[in-house]
């Protein structure tokens, strides 16, 4: 699992492709830096370590990642979004899993 003390300046949780994401709250992105959706703003990190990838985007542009996918050395993936219910409270859902190349 990649922890985000792996990555100097960024706090982002350490997870991997068999997180749950249960309990994570919303993650804040301070300094995106990358136009993913090529609308003109910067929307995304990247970040990358010894044992998987991660990308975190915010496409609403509130500071906040709406989407995170990892992507492992082994291949194992998975990808979640973020959801805001009416009733205040919030969750990650796993939108995608599985293994590249299967």
């Amino acid at each position: 699992m990649i922890t985000s003390g792996e990555f100097p300046g960024l706090d982002l949780p350490g997870i991997d492709a068999s997180s749950s994401l249960n309990g994570l709250g919303a993650v804040e992105l301070q300094h995106p830096a990358q136009d993913i959706d090529g609308d003109g703003t910067l929307d995304t990190i990247t970040t990358t370590g010894d044992e998987a990838m991660q990308v975190w985007t915010d496409f609403d542009h509130d500071g906040f990642a709406d989407h995170v996918t990892v992507v492992e050395n082994d291949g194992d993936y998975a990808a979640w979004e973020f959801h805001r219910h009416p009733d205040g409270t919030s969750e990650w859902i796993r939108t995608d899993q599985g293994k590249i190349g299967n």
